[in-house]
């Protein structure tokens, strides 16, 4: 998550060498160089929506995010812009939104316009409240939910835990979402883990598989 303020977190990511998934927010300085980056070094592009969070204004989700004062016509509008502002996506996903998420109706309306292009939608779930499921329902687009942030700690320590948790409840789970950020501590981890996750059996692969395995 997160991609599009820093092209060298871009090259740091495709210098690891798993299929990671690249969820870029619109309007970046690096926004569309960070797509093609991505997509030339054979990986997948989402959309990183930004949603209105509780603690909005206060607390920002960035530039043209979805509001919940929108009207349903300027949120059709402005989810088309964000589409068509960063290249090559298979999908999308939402960037903060904890209160967004929670109103049906809005994420409904999301969700219709993604699946005019043929997108996927993947449930960060930052809110227990999300109507995501729901208005995947019922607009029939593929969908999928987020297990686990690797790194809500922000520190080495925290995301090789959530990282060892995986692989020690690797017989409980068959197919599993993890979303990480491009915090140094982060990247590390994850080449730091990579040997058992190999040793594990547990295969890394695009997000549009996993969207199929639980849509």
């Amino acid at each position: 998550d997160d991609i599009g303020y820093d092209l060298e977190d871009v090259e740091r990511i495709l210098m690891i060498d798993i299929p990671i998934t690249l969820s870029i927010i619109p309007y970046c300085p690096y926004s569309e160089e960070a797509a093609r980056k991505s997509r030339q070094a054979g990986r997948e592009v989402i959309l990183h929506i930004p949603m209105e969070p509780y603690g909005y204004p206060k607390k920002n989700p960035g530039k043209e995010a979805l509001l919940l004062s929108m009207t349903t016509q300027e949120i059709e509008d402005q989810i088309q812009h964000m589409m068509d502002s960063v290249p090559f996506i298979s999908g999308a996903n939402n960037h903060m939104g904890s209160r967004f998420m929670e109103d049906g109706d809005k994420v409904k309306t999301v969700l219709a316009e993604l699946k005019k292009r043929n997108l996927y939608f993947l449930d960060s779930v930052t809110t227990k409240q999300s109507r995501g499921k729901e208005a995947a329902l019922n607009t029939g687009i593929c969908y999928g939910s987020r297990d686990v942030f690797i790194d809500n700690s922000h520190e080495a320590e925290g995301t090789t835990a959530a990282l060892n948790s995986i692989v020690k409840e690797r017989n409980n789970w068959e197919t599993l979402i993890a979303i990480g950020h491009p915090y140094e501590s982060t990247l590390t981890a994850i080449e730091k883990a990579l040997p058992d996750l190999q040793k594990n059996g547990i295969e890394v692969v695009t997000l549009s598989d996993i969207i199929r395995c639980v849509r």
